[in-house]
């Protein structure tokens, strides 16, 4: 497992929802997707479900942490806000608007990475100057998630990178084809949710991804 200093991948499936499911998908759905997709190739997974209350969220995380590192033990596994959690399960931690502070989770004995959300650039160069080990910028291009928020564009994503010279995931809306345009601009990799969870070929997907962002050593095998 990458420790908080170890490398970044370039692709995270953020499992959002995997504890009380999410209008599209009910919660025993998307875990299955997430083994599945890690097992297809992910190498990176956080666990986000901001309706769970603390004691499920501990349990389900614990379990499917479990599950995801059974198919590969080289997975990177965070969580989303949840501190206690990250730390109990051997995880990283991204931290926005609910949840741990920047602060409180630096001064922990994380495992793996500490990341930020960001919403633009001057934040992600914040982010860097308080600690954080990457960022992610969001939303980039509108998203099922969050279909009110309205798109950041290319231009935010390629001044966070300059600026904060963090990884930078590009999340919102994220397609292979708008993950290799990310790439070009800047951005270290893409965070993706909708995309990877409803995709009808996981392998392919997965691959089509890793493809888009180099994160491959054998870019043709699609061909």
């Amino acid at each position: 497992m990458a420790g908080a200093s170890g490398p970044i991948p370039r692709l995270l499936l953020i499992a959002d929802g995997f504890v009380t499911g999410r209008v599209e998908l009910d919660a025993t759905t998307i875990r299955r997707r997430t083994v599945s997709l890690v097992e297809a190739g992910v190498p990176w997974v956080s666990l986000r479900d901001h309706d769970a209350d603390r004691t499920a969220f501990a349990s389900v995380a614990t379990e499917l942490a479990r599950a995801v590192r059974d198919v590969n033990p080289d997975v990177l596994v965070s969580v989303h806000g949840r501190l206690a959690v990250a730390l109990d399960i051997g995880a990283g931690l991204h931290v926005g608007r609910r949840g741990a502070s920047l602060r409180t989770a630096r001064e922990s004995a994380l495992v793996g990475p500490l990341g930020v959300s960001a919403h633009s650039a001057s934040a992600a160069l914040r982010a860097a100057k308080e600690g954080a080990a990457y960022a992610t910028l969001s939303p980039v291009f509108a998203t099922r998630t969050h279909p009110d928020a309205v798109p950041a564009g290319i231009d935010p994503l390629r001044l966070a990178a300059e600026r904060s010279q963090l990884p930078i995931l590009a999340l919102g809306g994220m397609t292979p084809p708008r993950a290799r345009i990310a790439r070009l601009v800047g951005a270290h990799g893409a965070a993706v949710i909708s995309s990877l969870l409803f995709a009808f070929d996981e392998r392919k997907t997965v691959r089509q991804f890793l493809n888009a962002l180099g994160a491959t050593d054998d870019p043709t095998r699609l061909r």
